[in-house]
């Protein structure tokens, strides 16, 4: 029996939570104001909360402007992971 290797790999990643906080990770950075992706160094997660670092104190100003639209974006694209907080750095 011939299993589809994308179902497979789709199956693992789920089952890793690292790796699938990684898929995740990645998933945000698409969903991101386009205003603000310039300004943003790193985005991690720990646990349920996202940290955003920035390159500079303005665009960490500016990037808390749009965190409501952010949470609002993973809470609509993401229905089964749940962010209760994000931290800009």
């Amino acid at each position: 029996m011939i299993k589809s290797l994308k179902k497979e790999i789709k199956n693992y990643i789920n089952k890793n939570q690292t790796l699938k906080e990684v898929d995740v990770q990645k998933n945000i950075e698409k969903i991101l104001p386009q205003k603000i992706k310039p300004g943003i160094e790193k985005i991690t997660i720990k646990e349920k909360i996202i940290i955003i670092k920035t390159k500079t104190p303005s665009w960490r100003q500016e990037t808390e402007f749009f965190k409501k639209e952010i949470m609002k974006k993973i809470d609509k694209n993401f229905r089964n992971y749940r962010i209760e907080k994000i931290t800009i750095l």
